[in-house]
């Protein structure tokens, strides 16, 4: 998976988890949205296989539109050496910034598709991926590269774009 089609989050979190009840709690808290799983989960306890593709729906609170359908995968950050380059830069280009402590302990890569569902709110992805650096207490690496930041970066980013966390 190409870095630059992805917001991309590095997590120390080996396993790959779906906790919902927390992540819609948590959506509402960190991101002003409402958030769903589109499929279930095999596992009760939420526990991925090592490389998970899920579809999520998410609109900010109170918003009228039809939910923005987004596209998450997890996989090892082994298996996806590109995205841990790219964090790498990233962390390199604001230099270090304690962002490369948790580049190097990264173990998983968590990456959201850059293009939500068609007709979808464009915002949505970003909004995941802010979600997701607060939920995994990850650095993402937006898909133009060249910076790294966590969720209070991605919570800036997202108010600029007119989205109230």
């Amino acid at each position: 998976m190409k870095p630059e089609d992805h917001w991309c989050l590095l997590a120390a979190a080996p396993v790959g988890r779906v906790e919902l009840p927390r992540w819609t709690a948590q959506a509402q808290a960190l991101i002003h949205a409402e958030l769903t799983l589109l499929q279930r989960l095999g596992d009760p306890d939420g526990a991925l296989p090592a490389v998970a593709s899920l579809g999520f729906t998410l609109r900010p609170i109170g918003d009228a539109a039809e939910p923005t359908v987004v596209q998450v995968h997890t996989l090892p950050l082994a298996e996806a050496p590109a995205v841990k380059a790219a964090g790498e830069r990233a962390a390199e280009a604001i230099g270090g910034a304690g962002m490369d402590a948790l580049v190097a302990r990264a173990t998983r890569a968590w990456l959201v598709a850059k293009a939500p569902s068609p007709g979808g709110d464009p915002r949505a992805p970003l909004a995941m991926a802010a979600l997701l650096a607060g939920l995994l207490l990850a650095p993402v690496v937006p898909p133009e590269g060249g910076v790294i930041f966590g969720l209070k970066g991605a919570r800036l980013r997202l108010e600029a774009l007119g989205w109230r966390t």
